[in-house]
């Protein structure tokens, strides 16, 4: 017997959010896709079934051809399943707790709206979150301490599989009353030199030496004045009008990022990925996982 390959049940909702929508583009927004992730999911779904499944005509809606509209009813019985052994899973009498550990620089973009989402897809899984950097983070998946991991990439414990999630560049951040940027040499908020996590593969920390040789390279003057092992501790100066740092996180009143042309030079990217502990709970693990990666947004 031939095989038959199976359907995605992901490409399928989204489908099924085009045809209640009439829209590529509200359809991306309730499964918290961009537009263009989008449209490869149908592409991807087209080629999987080998017929053309929408039609979209210049201006006007999106609409679904005739197999496009068959799968459609397939697929809300297929979903409607699916979504109900998920809460069978989750019911009262299985309870799981998901042990997930972030950067805060990278919590604002996701956290919030992800842990919704479980909690309304799994009501009785606990997800117990710790903010702490990367760094700190590194040794302790080895050790089992957590399920998931969204870290910098150059944190990410070497030789264990992983996926990126986004990339995110870094910033120079001054305050929105002060002009700091401007003074030479240029002040400096930056991570400790000496950082007793750092993991043995790295000299130095990421955030520090993307600033540090971004700032070389250019042959610009600086000075680190100040310096915190936290987002908080490396704002305050700058708050304070003092200082300038680099961040790839969301920033908070009073702070702004450093346009292309204001001087300084420019810094690379941050790669946020995910990394699975080999003792994770299942299925619970892998969901909340799916749904960080289509939650996270770096706009």
């Amino acid at each position: 017997m031939a095989h038959r390959p199976a359907l995605d049940l992901e490409l399928l909702r989204t489908l099924v959010h085009i045809a209640e929508e009439g829209s590529f583009t509200r359809a991306a927004e309730r499964v918290g896709r961009t537009q263009s992730a989008v449209t490869l999911q149908v592409q991807k779904l087209e080629a999987l079934v080998g017929q053309p499944l929408v039609t979209r005509s210049k201006g006007g809606p999106v609409e679904l051809t005739a197999q496009g509209r068959a799968l459609v009813e397939s697929a809300h019985a297929m979903l409607k399943l699916n979504d109900d052994a998920l809460r069978a899973a989750s019911s009262a009498e299985v309870r799981a707790t998901i042990r997930l550990a972030t950067s805060p620089a990278f919590a604002d973009y996701y956290l919030r709206e992800s842990l919704q989402r479980f909690s309304a897809a799994f009501p009785n899984a606990l997800v117990e979150v710790s903010e702490e950097n990367g760094c700190q983070i590194t040794s302790q998946i080895r050790d089992g301490a957590f399920d998931l991991v969204i870290c910098s990439a150059v944190y990410g414990p070497r030789g264990r599989p992983s996926t990126e999630v986004a990339r995110l560049p870094f910033k120079w951040v001054t305050s929105s009353a002060h002009s700091q940027h401007l003074r030479r040499p240029l002040p400096l908020s930056l991570a400790p030199g000496k950082c007793p996590w750092l993991p043995p593969w790295m000299k130095d920390c990421h955030w520090r030496s993307a600033a540090m040789l971004a700032l070389a390279h250019a042959g610009m003057a600086y000075e680190i004045v100040a310096s915190a092992n936290s987002l908080e501790g490396l704002y305050a100066p700058v708050l304070a009008g003092q200082v300038v740092t680099v961040s790839s996180a969301k920033l908070p009143p009073g702070l702004r990022a450093l346009g292309q042309d204001e001087g300084l030079p420019p810094l690379p990217e941050d790669v946020a990925i995910i990394v699975k502990s080999r003792s994770a709970i299942q299925p619970y693990t892998d969901a909340l996982e799916e749904i960080i990666t289509a939650t996270f947004s770096p706009n």
